[in-house]
């Protein structure tokens, strides 16, 4: 009887530590919090940590073991309560340590990816509110999640000249698949990081060496071809897109693409004129 009761106990000790492993994140220490919303704020000064707490409890079911690894932009389907709609990013880092100088530590070094790479810098960008959590003990991994929502419409790339970088709508995404032949990218990893380096100098240049994607590529395991255009935008920004894609060559190597769009670059053609361009790049993910 004391060998079954025995056996019962740790089968019950087993499950709860499995369970524990596999659970919710938390919250992140108030430190990481004022931190990380200085950081995001440098990007959009609008932006402000969910005083509801939303965010930040509903973050902590993506702060999971189970993403370690995932290094990317998620889909989240739940909304705010006030139904505006919710976007992610999942990021993750090696730790063994638990405590809060610890944990600190480990959302310091993410965040700082984050800021040098700008590989989230689109959904900082267009969210006025953020929460994250954080979960330490994943086999030496720690798993860090962030979550966005947006109570309105961006005035991000409203001004013409803007130069922050659109991500495409899922209209735009069945477009850039027919056109190109190569399949979105439902992660958004490629989509985000190409929006880091749409820029409106591309105008005028034969050849874009993308220096900033292909470092955080690598880091994340990829192997990525990246092709960028541009041409004047006569009023009608979904038809130029059109039209540079089309003019992009067909990789049929490539097994996902990922695209962004600066809609308003402003050209200065001297005597007072100016021309708005349209400008795209995408991001290929070599198979």
């Amino acid at each position: 009887m004391e060998a079954t009761r025995l056996s019962i106990l740790l089968l019950v000790c087993a499950s709860l530590k499995t369970a524990s492993a596999a659970g919710s994140g938390r919250a992140f220490p108030i430190d990481a919090e004022n931190y990380v919303t200085s950081q995001f704020q440098s990007i959009n000064s609008r932006l402000e940590w969910d005083p509801t707490n939303f965010l930040v409890d509903l973050s902590g079911h993506y702060a999971n073991c189970k993403y370690v690894g995932k290094r990317e932009t998620i889909t989240v389907d739940t909304k705010t309560p006030e139904g505006y709609p919710i976007t992610g990013a999942v990021d993750y880092t090696s730790g063994t340590r638990s405590d809060v100088d610890a944990v600190n530590g480990y959302i310091t070094e993410v965040v700082d990816r984050w800021m040098s790479t700008g590989i989230f810098n689109s959904l900082i960008s267009n969210a006025d509110r953020f929460g994250c959590s954080v979960r330490p003990g994943c086999s030496g991994q720690v798993s860090i999640s962030c979550l966005f929502s947006n109570s309105g419409p961006s005035n991000i790339g409203d001004q013409p000249g803007g130069q922050t970088a659109l991500a495409f709508t899922p209209e735009q995404y069945r477009v850039a698949e027919s056109i190109t032949g190569n399949k979105w990218d439902r992660s958004h990893f490629l989509e985000n990081l190409s929006g880091f380096e749409t820029d409106c100098s591309m105008i005028g240049e034969s050849d874009w060496p993308f220096n900033k994607a292909m470092p955080v590529a690598r880091d994340a395991g990829m192997t990525i071809l990246g092709t960028f255009g541009y041409t004047v935008n006569r009023g009608n920004t979904e038809q130029a897109l059109i039209t540079i894609l089309r003019d992009f060559k067909v990789i049929r190597y490539a097994s996902k693409v990922g695209c962004s769009v600066i809609p308003d670059c402003i050209e200065d053609l001297g005597g007072g004129r100016t021309e708005m361009y349209v400008v795209v790049s995408c991001l290929y993910e070599e198979s």
